[in-house]
């Protein structure tokens, strides 16, 4: 039975989709009535496709007393199910003939039961002529049988997919019938897909998933919008438990579990689908794609938490996207050599960062990203958000830099986090260096500074400062070049550099300035000053008297300050 699955088979699909080769396998048991699946059971996987009768009988008598009201009951079984797929398997065997002298030719009984069985279906009885033998006519009999089993396998295969397939497309059409459950549609949708999967049709059953998260997709933006569904309440649950992906193992049961029983929480669910989504990704030698699908899986929860108004302890969503950008990060190197991950950074960067974005995220809720140390307030919420991770998965308990360690590290104390923090901001400026996107790298560089000045290291702050106001100031961007000179002005004055710091502090007002008067220019006349055009001026200009104080160092500065005002009221300078 081995060879059942050598041979590809062509197989035709209904409503005009394009034929495929597929490899059929087929897992034996012996009869029970028990079973046969009543009418409306949907378990497509465990669905016997073909009943096979076997029988060594070549002795008329024997066929008449038992052999024949053996196949007779057998027959009567599968008819009061309805079913009609069935294939009767007579063993010759020339060794036990010889010890039989009442004996019709060899195809007497053959055709005896075929006249009895097979009127309308000749080709439902085959013979198997001594099976065990080493002999050209055994191997023939073998390939015939072979040829026979695939075929019928497979008609019987297409009729109840089909079948399924109709019944999932009626259950799917009632979803808007009151009483419809999206996880029992899930658990049917699901059941096609595993059957696709068995078949090494990768594509086919990522669709199936796919499908799913667009519906599921669709009722959230509905519910947000005000058009809720009554089972959508099942996912409102709040979250108490945030231990991120899962994707080292095929079929996360224990997930799957939950939402077959109805309690599963949007992010159970969430996780769920998207591990078979990678598991597919994985067999048809996609993983870029994982990498962008995760990092849109990883923002579009945080909205659907908010539109389902889900409540979220504090640090929880943080810890759930940090662990999940680094277990699909390393599911990706599991699966791709040095080469391949280099030349498509441009597809992983995005994980990197956001991974950094929401431990520093932590960083500062608990109170690690500081020169004074946390508070024992800030200890206690760390102590509440590891608690929500639960026990390390068995999958990674032996792997010394598993996602679950690298949190409890980087939470554990001061120093730890800022070894964690920088690994992974310098990893992903790098990256975004190494691939031409310079602004995503300075965007990242200013974060950078703000955690060294948090940690009272202006001089590290001031080079991602400097570098950063280079670019914007090549690229012309106004806003960005003002905000960068102001934290640049802050470094100077935190390291006392009193030859720089009034030459940025003087180019942030003359920069500031510069953008109060195109507001001005808008202004021609008087009717033209409306609410909404008031509503866009700079609030210093609303304010009533309008003053400009520019601070300067206590320490003494030779040289000649001009302020050339450019607001329609007087300057009021205060010298101290």
């Amino acid at each position: 039975m081995q060879q059942l699955p050598r041979e590809p088979m062509e197989w035709r699909r209904s409503y005009g989709r394009p034929p495929k080769m597929i490899h059929l396998e087929a897992n034996f048991v012996q009869f029970k009535e028990e079973l046969i699946p009543k009418e409306g059971n949907r378990a497509l996987l465990t669905f016997p496709f073909l009943h096979l009768f076997w029988t060594d009988c070549c002795d008329t008598e024997v066929y008449k007393a038992t052999a024949k009201d053996e196949i007779t009951k057998w027959q009567n079984i599968l008819k009061a199910y309805s079913s009609s797929d069935w294939l009767i398997v007579v063993v010759e065997s020339d060794a036990k003939k010889k010890n039989k002298t009442n004996i019709l030719p060899r195809t007497s009984i053959v055709d005896k039961i075929r006249n009895d069985f097979c009127n309308k279906q000749s080709d439902r009885c085959v013979v198997l002529t001594d099976p065990l033998k080493d002999s050209s006519r055994t191997q023939e009999s073998w390939n015939a049988f072979f040829t026979k089993l695939r075929t019928l396998l497979l008609m019987s295969f297409t009729k109840n997919l089909g079948k399924f397939e109709d019944d999932m497309r009626t259950m799917r059409e009632k979803r808007t019938e009151a009483g419809w459950s999206f996880c029992e549609y899930f658990m049917v949708q699901e059941e096609l897909a595993f059957v696709f999967e068995m078949l090494q049709q990768f594509e086919d059953a990522l669709v199936q998933y796919d499908e799913l998260d667009a519906l599921f997709t669709q009722y959230v933006v509905n519910y947000g919008a005000g058009d809720g569904a009554n089972w959508l309440t099942s996912f409102c649950q709040p979250v108490r438990s945030w231990n991120g992906l899962v994707l080292r193992k095929p079929i996360d049961m224990e997930k799957r579990e939950l939402i077959q029983k109805n309690k599963a929480t949007l992010l159970d669910l969430r996780s769920y689908l998207f591990s078979r989504q990678c598991t597919l990704l994985v067999f048809l030698q996609r993983p870029w794609e994982v990498a962008q699908r995760a990092l849109e899986l990883l923002h579009n929860c945080v909205q659907e938490l908010k539109l389902l108004e889900v409540s979220v302890p504090g640090g929880a969503l943080d810890c759930w996207v940090f662990l999940s950008c680094l277990e699909v990060l390393q599911r990706i190197e599991g699966c791709c050599d040095q080469v391949q991950l280099e030349s498509n950074y441009c597809h992983t960067v995005g994980l990197w960062s956001y991974a950094t974005e929401k431990l520093q995220s932590l960083g500062y809720l608990c109170g690690l990203i500081s020169k004074r140390g946390p508070n024992s307030e800030e200890l206690n919420r760390t102590v509440d958000v590891l608690a929500g991770l639960g026990a390390e998965h068995p999958e990674t308990a032996n792997s010394p830099q598993s996602p679950y360690k690298t949190l409890n590290e980087a939470l554990s104390s001061v120093e730890a986090f800022e070894k964690h923090y920088l690994e992974l901001s310098l990893t992903a400026f790098d990256m975004y260096k190494t691939i031409g996107q310079n602004r995503s790298a300075q965007l990242l560089g200013k974060d950078l500074a703000d955690f060294y000045m948090h940690k009272g290291e202006p001089q590290k702050a001031s080079l991602y400062l400097q570098e950063a106001l280079k670019t914007y100031q090549t690229e012309g961007w106004s806003l960005l070049t003002a905000h960068t000179r102001k934290q640049l002005a802050e470094c100077q004055k935190q390291l006392q550099q009193t030859q720089k710091y009034p030459s940025v502090h003087s180019a942030v007002c003359q920069g500031h300035c510069s953008q109060t008067r195109s507001h001005y220019q808008l202004i021609t006349t008087p009717s033209s000053l409306s609410s909404s055009t008031l509503s866009q001026l700079p609030s210093p200009l609303l304010q009533t008297p309008t003053k400009v104080i520019c601070q300067l160092p206590e320490a003494a500065i030779g040289g000649r300050v001009e302020i050339a005002g450019c607001w329609p009221r007087y300057l009021i300078l205060q010298w101290p």
